[in-house]
């Protein structure tokens, strides 16, 4: 990605607010048990650690990467971009 030539765009681009999540796995159960959970239970997930997470910006789907940790903090390393014009 190439930045715009004008410094000022550049800055407006950066105050532009999106969502950015990061999907560790799924879980399906009925929602009799979901609204039965209290804090701090565990909900088991159809994954492994070891797999790629998803990371959607503003509910696209932007890259895969791999859960971290980097002084004590939680993060993630992209190990690929998407770029969906090509995968359509």
């Amino acid at each position: 990605m190439t930045l715009p030539a004008n410094p000022a765009l550049a800055r407006s681009l950066m105050d532009v607010p999106v969502q950015v999540d990061i999907v560790l796995g799924d879980a399906r159960i009925p929602i009799e048990e979901l609204m039965a959970l209290s804090p701090g239970e565990i909900v088991s997930l159809e994954s492994r650690i070891s797999e790629d997470v998803l990371i959607y910006v503003s509910d696209r789907l932007m890259a895969r990467g791999r859960l971290v940790i980097a002084d004590g903090e939680l993060g993630v390393t992209l190990s690929e971009i998407i770029d969906e014009r090509v995968a359509a």
